[in-house]
């Protein structure tokens, strides 16, 4: 097993391709988009790659990062080399690297596998958060009869209660090169105690921004004289669409503008074509649920999140 600050180009390749046939396998991709997106950047001393080769190809590979006490991790076992205890060594080689002030471990499995939740107990991890995927088809969507200043061109229109922003606040998309400081300030105060979100840096946006899905027309911002009050961020690969980020500053919150933003999300990918929306709610937030379930979504997909404390020496 080797460990890597940083994962050359035909690492990533192998380990990719080792990804998809776990897919394949297990009906459901192994790593998040963090993870994946990591395995390009350079080296930092908070991220480790963990790697298990055999021949030229990889069946097993571990993305982690420690973030003040605490540390991330995701794992992946080649569906043909499971059941050897190839998952517990590299479980144990990540936790070998965290240094002693870090006190607990948290790591993702995705799609609530019975396999999964029998690997965390067997180590001592206990189910700590639940990621829920909402996905709804537009056709038949309760559209605003109206919308206001900033609507894109040829959102659709129905019978539901207009749309309406607080007074002095506009729509627009989202400017690539000026409004990176103001997404990164208002993301910050609405994601203050989400543990993923609210930690994004200026190379965490950049990333997203040199992604081949990204366009800024898709980002909504709504904003005042003062500056930045929420975004709407939407994302499009497949031909799916999904509500990406969606974020309210705390002195926007309360005002409705959330409602608002998330209609116009939708409205822009409906104008351009989008037929089915996903989105993602913890289970833990009650109110965003039970909205996303009156708006005719349903849970089609369950991620765990599964947290050990670490003896400390």
């Amino acid at each position: 097993m080797a460990q890597h600050a940083s994962l050359p180009g035909r690492d990533i390749h192998r380990i990719v391709t080792m990804a998809r046939r776990c897919e394949e396998a297990d009906g459901i991709a192994p790593f998040n988009e963090q993870t994946t997106l990591a395995m390009s950047r350079g080296p930092a001393p908070e991220r480790m790659h963990f790697v298990v080769r055999e021949g030229d190809a990889v069946i097993a590979y571990a993305g982690a990062e420690a973030v003040g006490d605490s540390a991330e991790a995701e794992l992946a076992v080649d569906p043909a080399h499971r059941g050897r205890g190839v998952g517990s060594a590299l479980l144990a080689e990540v936790q070998a690297w965290l240094e002693t002030d870090v006190t607990s471990l948290r790591v993702w499995a995705h799609g609530d596998r019975p396999e999964s939740a029998a690997f965390a107990a067997a180590h001592g991890f206990e189910r700590a958060r639940v990621l829920f995927q909402f996905s709804r088809d537009l056709q038949g969507f309760p559209w605003p009869e109206a919308w206001p200043e900033g609507a894109g061109r040829n959102w659709p229109c129905g019978d539901a209660p207009a749309a309406v922003l607080p007074d002095g606040v506009r729509l627009r998309p989202f400017r690539t090169g000026r409004d990176e400081d103001e997404w990164l300030r208002v993301n910050a105060a609405a994601f203050a105690d989400h543990p993923e979100q609210g930690r994004w840096t200026a190379a965490d946006l950049r990333a997203r921004e040199e992604e081949s899905w990204f366009d800024p027309d898709g980002l909504l911002v709504a904003e005042d004289a003062e500056g930045m009050l929420g975004f709407h961020w939407t994302k499009v690969e497949g031909g799916v669409g999904e509500v990406y980020v969606l974020g309210v500053d705390p002195r926007a919150q309360g005002t409705g503008l959330g409602r608002t933003l998330t209609l116009a999300g939708l409205a822009h990918l409906a104008a351009h074509g989008i037929q089915q929306v996903d989105l993602y709610a913890d289970e833990s937030n009650t109110k965003a649920v039970n909205l996303y379930r009156r708006q005719g979504f349903a849970v089609v997909r369950t991620d765990v999140q599964w947290a050990k404390r670490l003896t400390t020496a």
